[in-house]
């Protein structure tokens, strides 16, 4: 029968009529090839491309570092050790076995994201179509594929991809078990949490939302049973379910109580009470002790098996007992706080690790009581699967015990503890006004155009079919019998619920789940933009429903025949010159404000819009007069979100493929510019061309410890350097600075490298903090400020913002906020290969700036040739006493020689010892000593150099005190080599701890005091200080060896040693053991100093001027073999030891 066409308009719209189109066979020949299969297969093969695509292009990004370097030790057979400020151990686990199977790369670093993120479009298509309907699971999976933050995080070395795969499962587990009741389907929850726990801490937010829902759902069906149950059980579940709320109530204002906590400790720490945080404890105890009441209530009114053919509930109950124990972090929190105990679920000593396994102990009994009393073999059979997993990831396969602690205690520790940083520092409003409306857009307009569906059809829960639009409104599933040992009255109520044909809550799960995430990570503590990717999830599957339900309830057989391909054809005319008119009206440019060029042009654009608009409306309007406003409604909303999903694509394509190493793009924190992968490739040009291969020495600071980290995993002498450089850097053919350390590195480099600027890090365009209202209106009333936010927007175009506010650095080669870094290629390497910037040059040594000042001067008198009744085996150090004696410090020999004053010997003792982990050397033995000092009382210290110690002697070698043990510049007791002893006007014994580039200044008697310097080049910084002494002014001088100074320091009032000056000393180049120069000052506080591997001595004015030097190298005692100690006698002589040839030589110097 042929229908009248008005007859054809007012027809209901029926699931034939709209799903038969995507049965329809592509080719004849090939019939199983289908529409709908068909559009599947492209999505799976575009969404595979787009993972895939110049995946290794893009620079390793500061968090991307953080996975693959641990990744690739555990590749490389050097273990892994979870440690929570990196997430879960699964990622580090999948990357190893990527490198196992391709390699390690860039590329291969990503490829488990872009598989789990292809996995996750899968799961959309294949799963859903029950639940979102066959249009909608179609739909759901295109936004999945086109969904910027999906796709540029599908090809990210972060967690995101692989929680994004695990949220999907989760709410499909949900979905699929409220529809089958399978015990299988409750193990696929069970895996897919185990392994979100594995992975990251977004599993305890997640949990938490599902927990609440599930609850809800409780509630919800507890209202319908109680409908049937005498009017006693109804009130007494109507009891429970008001303490249920209560609880869930409670639960919400604890989370908002202790985030409000910790944004006040944040902003003024030291006028925080605990209040707020005991309150929020308090809460959470009242909700545990509610919802205790409140099951006690239920099982008393309804029985246990009542309660536990309720699928919902047994979701809860199973999810509650499972992740129990790994909130064990909560109880020891809320325990400290109550007793008023700063205890830190951190705490991995033993004291800490009693304790979480007291409170570990009771939450796992607590659950496993649970487990049995609802269903004791499937609750242990989920409990082995979730825990093998757990314990098999967190220890890498039985390799770290102690990850399994780390696992259950420090994963949600670590991330309570973030909660009070606010990393990011990021406004609340971060994902609702700035992430969601420049990427997710489509999610955002999908969703609530979902819920206008559901709220108007009341589609809130749907049965499970091919659209939720046509949804049947009754089951067919077959009815049930129930437990037959269950009381009578319960019998008939279950009988009657049968829970297999309930309608299942796909949208209210989905719009609860977007809402609740909005929330939660809006008023977490770290609000970075990887975190939108879990705020969309819901979102997209939500946008598939409301889309599919759109293009499900459009007649479009109908349509298409009355005219449809031209209102097709049309529509985006339509849309577009409608979208040109608004555009001249709200830009900055509005139509008819004068007659300049520009505005004429405005003016001409605006006419132009309007013409179209009124030709294609007046189209619209003929081609459709028969069609009904719904229907046209229909047509344009469906041409609406076509647009929307092509500027959704586009956004993603540019964010992905286009500006991703630069800071265009607002969904990455700290972009990795191009520099570093730029500078690398030199780097292996350079290394291949002059090693071969990667034996290049290679040196970066800890500003470009990320990426090169990862990049240089492969070169065996890269080598790292803090913010204090010293000068073994010049060894390096290339050195890589952030500019925080370029003026560090400055003097080191000079006139011998070539330098290359870099963008290394930069972050986006940051205008969006510190919004107001009164600021908010100004960018929506203002033409101006509308249109150049428009163009960031569509475009990421900073000009036209950048002119309106002034503002210099919004441009790709100013970008700031941002990082540089300089690359310093030495001038010799790069005269091998000519191309970076030098031509081959020769090495000609600079001249001598102390030859002219150079005299031959022979001893008066030498102690210790062949023959003499004094021998010395390698002496160093020189003391003169307030008698004219001596005392040298014979290293080799492990002792001490006192000495008159023609070089006689008067005593002499010490032995050889070593102090070893058993324990310390004897009382007056040695180790090399190197430094000795006379005190204001006659008595000697000795700097005990390999024993790491100073000890004391009484003038005739008798022994006093020592102190002093070998450990790091953390420790004030601690030395590493000491050297050089000096004692100045008031008693006080200075040391050099050359090792831990320092001085150490102590009390007669070993007390320490205090102490300068650090590692580093800058004034007050050492390098190997060895040798030092004391003016009577009480000026310090220090041999800074390797920085190839002297230094000059004074004594402030409050104890603190100030650097006054410096002066170069051109020596020293050596960095042997044996070229450890030491300094004495003569009359006028002259200084002088030896320079051992350049075999003289050298004296210089105490402000650095010199005046002379002699010596060279010589066996004999005219000349020096390695002079080492010097010290100057009462008499203006000067004694050296010389080190190599084992003699003690006197000088009497000519008067100047």
């Amino acid at each position: 029968m042929t229908l009248s066409a008005e007859e054809d308009v007012k027809r209901p719209v029926t699931s034939s009529d709209q799903l038969t189109w995507l049965d329809q066979p592509v080719f004849n020949e090939l019939p199983r090839l289908t529409v709908e299969r068909l559009l599947v297969v492209l999505i799976l093969i575009v969404t595979i491309f787009s993972r895939f695509y110049i995946l290794g292009e893009r620079v390793m990004s500061h968090d991307e570092v953080n996975h693959v370097v641990p990744a690739y030790d555990l590749y490389q057979g050097r273990g892994y050790a979870h440690d929570p400020v990196t997430h879960g151990p699964m990622q580090f686990h999948l990357l190893a076995l990527s490198y196992f199977l391709f390699g390690d790369s860039d590329f291969s670093a990503r490829i488990p994201a872009a598989l789990f993120s292809i996995a996750t479009v899968a799961c959309v298509l294949f799963l859903f179509r029950p639940y979102l309907g066959r249009a909608g699971a179609l739909l759901a999976g295109l936004f999945f594929m086109i969904s910027p933050y999906m796709l540029f995080y599908g090809r990210y070395t972060r967690n995101e991809a692989f929680v994004g795969l695990f949220g999907v499962l989760t709410i499909y587990a949900v979905l699929h078990y409220l529809e089958k009741g399978k015990h299988s389907t409750l193990y696929l929850l069970t895996t897919v949490t185990a392994l979100h726990f594995c992975t990251k801490e977004t599993s305890f937010i997640y949990t938490a939302i599902l927990m609440m829902f599930l609850l809800l759902l409780v509630v919800r069906d507890l209202l319908h049973l109680a409908q049937n149950l005498p009017e006693d059980t109804r009130r007494t579940i109507l009891k429970a379910l008001v303490l249920l709320l209560f609880a869930l109530l409670m639960v919400v204002l604890a989370v908002g109580l202790a985030a409000y906590d910790a944004r006040i400790r944040k902003i003024d720490p030291q006028t925080v009470t605990r209040a707020y945080e005991i309150a929020a404890v308090l809460a959470v105890l009242v909700a545990t002790g509610a919802g205790g009441a409140a099951l006690v209530l239920l099982i008393r009114s309804l029985s246990w098996k009542a309660l536990s053919a309720l699928r919902s509930f047994e979701m809860l109950l199973l999810v509650t007992t499972l992740v129990l124990p790994q909130l064990t972090a909560f109880p020891i929190k809320m325990v400290g706080s109550l007793l008023g105990l700063d205890w830190n679920p951190l705490d991995y000593g033993a004291a800490g690790l009693v304790r979480t396994s007291i409170f570990l102990l009771v939450l796992v009994l607590i659950a496993i009581g649970i487990g049995y009393t609802w269903n004791l073999r499937l609750w242990l059979g989920n409990a082995a699967v979730f825990y093998a997993i757990f314990t098999v990831l967190y220890t890498t396969f039985f390799t770290n015990g102690k990850g399994f602690f780390t696992g259950i205690v420090g994963a949600l520790g670590y991330w309570l503890s973030q909660q009070g940083e606010f990393r990011g520092s990021q406004p609340w409003y971060f994902y609702a006004l700035i992430q969601m409306p420049i990427y997710e857009f489509l999610a955002v307009l999908g969703l609530i155009l979902a819920v206008y569906y559901a709220l108007r059809h009341n589609k809130f829960a749907t049965l499970p079919g091919d659209s939720p639009a046509h949804a049947p409104q009754q089951s067919d599933a077959p009815l049930q019998d129930v437990d037959e040992t269950m009381p009578e009255v319960y019998r008939a109520t279950m009988m009657a619920y049968q829970p297999q044909r309930q309608p299942i809550p796909t949208m209210a799960l989905l719009l609860f789940w977007s809402v609740l995430s909005l929330v939660a990570y809006s008023l977490a503590g770290e609000k970075m933009p990887w975190l939108t990717v879990h705020i969309t999830l819901p979102m997209l599957l939500a946008a598939g429903w409301g889309v599919g339900y759109l293009v499900d309830t459009t007649p479009w057989r109908r349509l298409l025949a009355r005219n449809g391909v031209l209102v097709a054809l049309l529509t985006p005319v339509f849309l577009l010159s409608f979208a040109g008119l608004l555009g001249s009206l709200l830009g900055d440019q509005p139509p008819f404000a004068g007659n300049e060029i520009v505005q004429l042009n405005a003016t001409s654009n605006f006419l132009f819009a309007a013409l179209m608009l009124a030709a294609s409306s007046g189209g619209l309007v003929a081609l459709t007069r028969d069609w009904s406003a719904k229907d046209i409604l229909r047509v344009v909303t469906v041409f609406f979100f076509g647009v929307v999903t092509v500027l959704t694509a586009r956004a993603a394509f540019m964010a992905s493929y286009i500006n991703y190493d630069t800071a265009k793009e607002y969904l990455v924190y700290a972009h990795a510019a191009r520099g570093p992968k730029d500078v690398l490739a030199q780097v292996e040009e350079i290394s291949r061309r002059t090693t071969r291969g990667k034996d290049i020495i290679v040196a970066y600071d800890n500003a470009a410890l990320y990426p090169y980290w990862w990049y240089f995993r492969d070169y065996p002498n890269k080598r790292w350097f803090s913010d204090k450089p010293t000068r073994d850097l010049q060894e390096a053919a290339v050195i890589i600075v952030g500019e925080t350390n370029v003026a560090a590195v400055e003097p080191l480099v000079r006139d011998d490298y070539i330098m290359f600027q870099y963008m290394r890090l930069w972050w986006p365009n940051q205008d969006y903090f510190n919004l107001t209202w009164q600021r908010l209106w100004q960018d929506i009333s203002d033409p101006k400020r509308r249109a150049a936010i428009f163009d960031i927007w569509l475009n990421r175009d900073y000009k036209r913002y950048a002119a309106l506010t002034g503002s210099q650095t919004l441009t790709l080669e100013n970008w700031d906020p941002a990082d540089r870094m300089r690359m310093y290629v030495r001038k010799d390497i790069a005269a091998q290969i000519w191309e970076y910037g030098a031509q081959p040059v020769q090495n000609v040594p600079e001249p001598d700036p102390y030859a002219e000042q150079m005299f031959n001067y022979a001893p008066d008198l030498v102690v210790g040739q062949p023959g003499d009744a004094v021998q010395f085996n390698a002496p160093r150090g020189i003391a003169v006493a307030p008698d004219g004696t001596l005392y040298v410090a014979d290293s080799r020999n492990h002792r001490v020689l006192h000495l008159d004053a023609q070089g006689g010997l008067l005593q002499v003792w010490g032995s050889f010892a070593e102090t070893t982990q058993a324990g310390a050397a004897p009382a007056g033995t040695f180790n090399e000593p190197w430094g000795i000092a006379v005190g204001l009382d006659g008595s000697v210290y000795v700097a005990d150099t390999w024993n790491h110690r100073i000890q004391h002697f009484t003038a005739d070698g008798m022994f006093i005190n020592m102190w002093g043990t070998f450990g790091q510049a953390s420790s004030s007791s601690a030395f590493w080599g000491p050297r050089g002893v000096a004692i100045d006007e008031a008693g006080r014994v200075l040391v050099t701890d050359t090792g831990n580039k320092r001085v150490l200044v102590f009390s007669p008697n070993g007390d320490y005091i205090t102490q300068f310097g650090e590692v580093g080049m800058k004034l007050g910084a050492f390098d190997e200080p060895v040798g030092l002494a004391v003016a009577p002014s009480g000026l310090v001088f220090v041999a800074d060896t390797w920085n190839h100074r002297v230094q000059t320091f004074s004594a402030g009032g409050n104890g603190l040693y100030l650097p006054v000056m410096e002066w170069p000393v051109k020596g020293w180049e050596g960095q042997s053991l044996e070229n450890k120069p030491f300094l004495a000052l003569g009359k006028d506080s002259t200084v002088f100093v030896t320079d051992p591997e350049n075999y003289r001595v050298l004296q210089f004015q105490p402000d650095g001027k010199f005046l002379r030097g002699w010596g060279q190298y010589s066996t004999l005692p005219d000349g020096f073999g390695l002079p080492s100690g010097v010290a100057v006698d009462g008499d203006g002589r000067v004694w050296v030891t010389d080190a190599a040839n084992n003699l003690l030589l006197r000088f009497s110097l000519p008067q100047q």
